[in-house]
């Protein structure tokens, strides 16, 4: 037995450490020896004769070198080893390696897809130079209830601030605008944007064809020129490279081109400004902003927004400090409708654009690493089940000497090639699940369609791969080097580790069921707030069709746009199939909105009063199915009647006439003479104009044609498609030369409301769904292979009168303990997580009972599926049989 056992040793010397190197080196030497000895006998020299060896030998010297660089890197000679022989055992386990892998490359895929968009919102450089230094510049007024990003220095405060700050070193002020753009023969409407001088200078961004806008341009008179977007100077001009040589026709003026913008730059666009045109998607032309000197002079709100680049080394807060005080002195020359009380803030850049989006993408990136984390434990938890199947063979590399690093090693360096293959199977599938996601993008956040896989991206994949390969291996490699040689042979090849096993198994099966509660808990919340945002009273019907009508400068006065709209309007109504044709400035959830000052006849009125005015045409309500509430609707004189007539909402009644019939009650607009009174003649139902989550406000509409740009809305009972071609060539007969404006229906503009909450809703419901599926994989798995190791018991059991039913109770129990466990952390964990999601929620508690019974109920059905298969296939054992197997 000592022979045996020494043989064996020495067989295992022999490809081990510096033994294998010393016999590899004599028997060259020995080799080299020989033929040396016999070219001497031969008459040659000893140097000679060595050499004719080496020749004869053929690249001995190359093997020496070779040889001697394996000895001095002995630790790649190792771990080629390792990686050989995992290659190897793999490959003899097909359905293991491709389960293993797949697991993981689904984690890996899913946080590789929602990682790139991270890096194209969050991280990715923008298109201008050194984008951290650019800033927003805001003048608040407490007197006005809006966001503090609207409101924007007036003209004469901009170049006040521009002459007296210190902080920046470039400012700029810019509109935003559509226009008619005639080419061709046909009209299209294109977003375009008003900038002065400063405004590429400021964002350090050149054309790649011509020059920019200058200060010439920018005097009035002299305006006449434009600067064009890629994608314009493609879809147009055909990439054409005499773009300078022509010109656009806008609003019937035309502008010559001096400069073409880089593909990337399409500043400023809807989902860079929060509270920017909605309908500016991308900015496609931009002309100067050409102010005369009586607008540079006025105080009134002007510009819709003013960035500034700051001074190298001045932080955000000293730029604030500065403003603050520059605007202390301005405030006091203020004296127009809005009086003073205007404010300064200053807002870093990338926080305005990104700031609302930020806490969505770090949930959704998240949400994906828990799903991650659920797919490691699982690959971990068929290494360890894997591990304990190679006992016999782990158990007999012990006995012959291996040590506990080197068992560590081989198996960490198995997960490692794993992971690699489910790195690359991952980038696939990101690929995959990144068209899925920007298919999915709702259209406000920003650079979202940028998001590719870059460079960045795959080095996270790469990242991600190793780190998972490392989670999913360590534990096995641990539990399997804790082996006991004396328990390893008195156990007869496993049993005294299978309680190791077992322990670490039943573990991650409650840990992956804990994130499982938290996910599940997440997505049930954020679907129960979506369908609440969906059931709202929205006022309105949603199969209303609308479209957007802007008039041009050929309309400048009050009685041409009155009698351009009761021309359309009244063709409009001729059509077959419509029931009510109106009109209003300011459509519901258009992102538009009208603010006024008013003062209520009878009521305690307090300074600074506001509500939202809408300018309807008389049959707007009963093309929109807004109901009357109490009173009447606008008839055709109101609109030309001087006494004024309103019709409120039922929000403005509820506040200011809670104690009195509303109808007859008198509403004055102007806030400092109170003799201009208008009549109450009706009250309507509560519309939700600005969002689908926002409480309506007191509202008020008054009766006029007088619409510069317009929201046309159409009932009909006929199909909104067949409509949408018919109210185009209706306003296309009356005047070719305006733009067709885009045909939508109500329901079109809520789904585009709901959009976001739509897309974040989805992805967390997947991930949920995923990390559940994968835990009952890892369920199933687990119960599966604790059958399997308790054959002999179960076979006993059976075999001293225990029932079919026993059994099958047995394994379910477990299981149901498991799950039970895994239930009680994932709801102390979920208490704690769903305080950061709030923010998120929309009538419905952060902590639901419905909710939380729901995903306890869910996880408790599917985990008892995913364990009965199992639990019946141990209640099938023949106790013969399995006592025989043993």
């Amino acid at each position: 037995m000592r022979k045996l056992r020494a043989f064996c040793f020495r067989l295992l010397g022999l490809f081990r450490g510096r033994r294998a190197d010393d016999d590899f080196a004599a028997e060259l030497e020995s080799h080299i020896t020989l033929h040396t000895d016999a070219g001497i006998r031969a008459g040659l020299t000893a140097e000679e004769a060595r050499r004719q060896a080496l020749i004869h030998l053929g690249g001995v010297e190359q093997t020496q070198q070779a040889h001697r660089e394996r000895r001095s890197l002995p630790w790649l000679d190792s771990l080629l080893q390792d990686t050989q022989y995992g290659l190897r055992t793999l490959r003899r386990s097909p359905g293991f390696t491709i389960t293993a892998v797949s697991t993981l490359a689904v984690g890996i895929g899913a946080c590789t897809a929602i990682f790139s968009l991270v890096n194209a919102v969050l991280i990715r450089s923008l298109p201008y130079g050194e984008p951290q230094r650019l800033v927003y510049l805001f003048t608040p007024n407490p007197r006005l209830p809006v966001p503090v990003e609207v409101m924007t220095p007036s003209y004469a405060d901009f170049f006040d601030i521009k002459r007296q700050g210190h902080s920046f070193a470039n400012m700029s002020a810019f509109e935003q605008a559509t226009f008619h753009l005639a080419m061709d023969g046909s009209v299209e409407r294109v977003s375009a944007a008003r900038v002065d001088e400063n405004f590429f200078e400021t964002l350090e961004s050149t054309p790649e064809i011509g020059r920019s806008i200058g200060a010439d341009d920018n005097q009035p008179g002299h305006s006449r020129v434009a600067v064009i977007s890629h994608a314009l100077w493609h879809s147009i001009f055909a990439d054409r490279a005499d773009v300078l040589e022509h010109s656009l026709t806008l609003e019937g003026v035309r502008y010559r081109i001096v400069g073409v913008m880089p593909p990337e730059f399409a500043y400023p666009s809807s989902s860079d400004l929060p509270y920017g045109n909605a309908s500016v998607k991308a900015t496609h032309i931009w002309i100067p902003l050409a102010l005369t000197p009586k607008q540079k002079a006025e105080r009134e709100p002007g510009s819709d927004e003013v960035i500034a680049r700051l001074r190298p080394g001045i932080s955000v807060s000293k730029a604030q400090s500065e403003m603050s005080t520059i605007m202390v002195r301005l405030d006091q020359l203020h004296s127009g409708d809005f009086g003073r009380g205007w404010g300064a803030f200053v807002e870093n850049f990338m926080d305005n654009a990104v700031g609302p989006v930020r806490p969505l993408m770090w949930l959704l990136l998240g949400a994906v690493l828990l799903v991650l984390l659920i797919a490691c434990g699982n690959a971990a938890s068929l290494l360890l089940a894997r591990a304990a199947n190679r006992m016999r063979e782990l158990g007999m590399r012990v006995a012959l000497g291996a040590g506990r690093g080197r068992i560590i090693r081989q198996l960490l360096t198995e997960s490692l090639l794993i992971g690699v293959a489910a790195g690359v199977l991952g980038i696939g599938l990101a690929y995959v699940f990144l068209h899925i996601l920007l298919d999915l993008d709702p259209g406000d956040i920003p650079r979202l369609n940028e998001a590719s896989l870059d460079t960045r991206v795959l080095l996270f994949t790469v990242s991600v791969s190793l780190l998972t390969s490392v989670l999913a291996g360590i534990l096995p490699a641990l539990t399997v080097a804790r082996v006991s040689l004396n328990g390893f042979l008195t156990s007869g090849g496993g049993g005294a580790v299978a309680g190791t096993h077992s322990r670490s198994q039943n573990a991650l099966i409650v840990v992956e069921a804990a994130l499982v509660v938290v996910l599940l808990a997440g997505a049930g919340l954020f679907i129960r707030s979506y369908l609440n945002v969906e059931s709202v009273t929205t006022g309105f019907s949603p199969s209303t069709v609308t479209m957007n009508v802007g008039l041009d400068e050929r309309y400048g006065t009050p009685q041409q746009q009155g009698a351009f709209f009761r021309n359309l309007i009244g063709k409009l109504g001729a059509l077959p199939g419509i029931d009510a044709v109106g009109a209003v400035n300011y459509l519901p959830l258009s992102h538009s909105e009208s603010l006024g000052f008013f003062w209520v006849d009878g009521f305690a009125n307090q300074k600074d009063q506001m509500a939202e005015g809408r300018l309807v045409t008389p049959q707007y309500f009963r093309a929109m199915n807004i109901p009357l509430v109490a009173g009447r609707f606008f008839a055709e004189d109101d609109a030309s009647s001087p006494a004024r007539p309103t019709i409120i909402n039922q929000q403005f009644a509820k506040e200011y006439f809670a104690d009195r019939n509303p109808i007859g009650g008198r509403i004055s607009t102007d806030e400092k003479d109170h003799s201009h009174w208008s009549t109450v003649i009706g009250v309507v139902t509560d519309v939700r104009h600005l969002t689908l989550e926002e409480a309506p406000q007191p509202q008020m509409y008054s009766p006029g044609y007088e619409l510069g740009a317009a929201y046309i809305a159409v009932r009909t009972m006929r199909p909104p498609s067949a409509v949408a071609s018919e109210i185009q060539r209706t306003l296309k007969s009356i005047d070719p030369n305006l733009a067709r404006g885009d045909v939508h229906t109500m329901g079109d503009l809520m789904s585009e409301a709901t959009a976001r909450r739509r897309f974040q809703t989805t992805l967390l419901g997947v991930f949920a769904a995923i990390a559940l599926l994968l835990a009952l994989v890892g369920l199933y798995g687990l119960m599966t292979y604790s059958v399997s190791c308790r054959t002999r018991e179960l076979g006993i059991r059976m075999a001293l009168g225990a029932q079919r039913t026993d059994v099958t109770l047995l394994v379910l129990r477990k299981a149901g303990f498991l799950l039970g466990s895994g239930l009680v952390l994932g709801l102390a964990c979920t208490w704690i997580a769903t305080r950061t999601i709030k923010a998120f929620l929309f009538g419905v508690d952060a902590h639901d009972p419905a909710t939380i019974l729901s995903v306890c109920v869910l996880l408790a059905v599917c985990g008892f599926l995913a364990a009965l298969i199992p639990a019946r296939r141990a209640a099938s054992i023949d106790p013969m049989q399995a006592l025989r197997t043993e």
